[in-house]
């Protein structure tokens, strides 16, 4: 009886993961085959003033994202089955993100004069900001809590589909660069109002109106993971707007054309991994601490090759597909990617140990202040190294920065007694186990197609 459990909880984890997949690919991979067209036409100067409107405007959706993708996941994944329960969690961050999106306009719209950097270029910027919208009506966090992100997946798949289309039909000219951002952020938008849409109709949820001091007091309970996203991104995006501050958007496009191929990676297979296994993991932990460490370590072996020999791939194919995406204009951007392959491995493992275990634990103080300190190293390394290195020194600022933070929270929890690498998970026997619901899961797609 519990192996049939533990088989069916592996379907519904692969399945989720398929359907993740399926999404990730459709934000991130659709939207890069424009690359190798868009990259030619703007050249790398458009190119980075794109990605450079887009580091600042991660801030604002830090802002309205608040950390809810975690912390309402989390809410949700510990009674899904529970109708009211859902109502009053799904009413409150609707409202806390509306109230979120007011706050980020209040100060948006003064910098698109004040700021120098932005006001240079008001309409991408606007434009890229419009997608801070979806953020408010695409209820992910919710599929995310009761496993089911499959039910949005097609549906996101084709959205981006036209989106990818439209691009390569709209953008003939250096000039028509602001519309790419633009078109991006009607599609999100598009996506967002289906998916809510369908959250209220499949779930059955009712809206009620919430008072801002229940809002205040949301944000306020919450504001652990908030920081701590915060901090994660002092260390990520920041890295961008430090680069095109003491450097040149040219360096800007360089960093940026290596870091886009390996957030395919990171969000094509790291990210569904990470969202489908928190609330499953969630679930481990709500039994026991015992079954949660006992689940994460079992998933160390299999993320940590498969990541690995990923890199391994990139490493090797690095010039050809910079070559291949941007042309022979963005060369320099092979060293960047190489630097960078690993990362995704690092970013994996901190995962394991942080969200997935130390978030699950409810450490949330201890994670935010071994993010925090690790953000302070980061920007001083990115600093320095961009300023002396360009491109190449902020993806070295980045890659030290994340096997320090790393580190630390494998560190801290060995001294709590948490042991999360277990040697003998990294048998063929076991790994050849955790695959099996992931091998069906992807037969059955494939006899559907056939």
């Amino acid at each position: 009886m519990e192996s049939t459990k533990q088989l069916s909880s592996g379907k519904r984890l692969a399945r989720n993961f398929f359907s993740l997949s399926l999404v990730q690919f459709a934000n991130n991979f659709l939207p890069l085959l424009t690359v190798p067209v868009i990259a030619r036409i703007i050249g790398p100067d458009k190119f980075g003033a794109i990605n450079f409107a887009a580091a600042i405007v991660t801030y604002f959706s830090l802002l309205i994202n608040y950390g809810f993708d975690l912390t309402a996941t989390r809410a949700i994944a510990r009674a899904p089955h529970d109708q009211e329960e859902r109502n009053r969690i799904f009413s409150e961050i609707l409202f806390a993100k509306v109230f979120l999106l007011i706050l980020s306009l209040l100060v948006f719209i003064p910098s698109l004069f004040l700021v120098p950097a932005i006001a240079a270029d008001k309409a991408l910027f606007i434009y890229t900001y419009i997608a801070c919208f979806s953020l408010v009506i695409t209820p992910n966090w919710l599929y995310q809590g009761m496993q089911e992100l499959h039910q949005i997946a097609v549906f996101n798949f084709v959205s981006k589909l036209l989106f990818t289309l439209s691009i390569l039909f709209i953008v003939k000219k250096e000039e028509d660069y602001a519309l790419q951002p633009l078109i991006l952020s009607l599609s999100q938008i598009a996506v967002g109002l289906g998916s809510f849409l369908w959250a209220i109709k499949k779930y059955d949820l009712r809206i009620f109106v919430v008072r801002l001091k229940k809002i205040l007091s949301l944000l306020w309970t919450e504001k652990m993971i908030f920081f701590s996203m915060i901090v994660v991104t002092l260390y990520t995006t920041t890295n961008t707007i430090i680069l095109g501050l003491v450097q040149t958007n040219t360096d800007v496009a360089f960093y940026t054309a290596g870091w886009k191929l390996i957030m395919i990676m990171q969000t094509f297979v790291s990210l569904p991994l990470r969202l489908s296994l928190f609330p499953f993991i969630g679930e481990s932990f709500g039994k026991s601490q015992a079954q949660g460490v006992a689940k994460v370590s079992q998933l160390v072996p299999f993320i940590t090759i498969f990541t690995a020999v990923s890199g391994a791939l990139i490493w090797i194919l690095a010039p050809w597909m910079i070559q291949m995406f941007y042309g022979s204009q963005f060369g320099e951007a092979a060293t960047v990617l190489r630097i960078l392959c690993f990362v995704p491995l690092i970013l994996a493992l901190g995962d394991l140990f942080g969200i997935q275990t130390m978030i699950n634990l409810k450490m949330d103080k201890q994670f935010f202040n071994i993010t925090l300190v690790g953000a302070g190293v980061g920007l001083i390394l990115n600093y320095f190294l961009s300023k002396q290195t360009g491109a190449t020194g902020t993806a070295w600022a980045w890659l030290l920065t994340e096997v320090f933070i790393t580190s630390t929270m494998w560190i801290f929890l060995y001294l709590r007694k948490i042991r999360l690498i277990d040697i003998n998970y990294f048998r063929p026997s076991h790994l050849f186990q955790l695959l099996r619901p992931f091998v069906f899961a992807l037969k059955k797609k494939v006899y559907k197609q056939i």
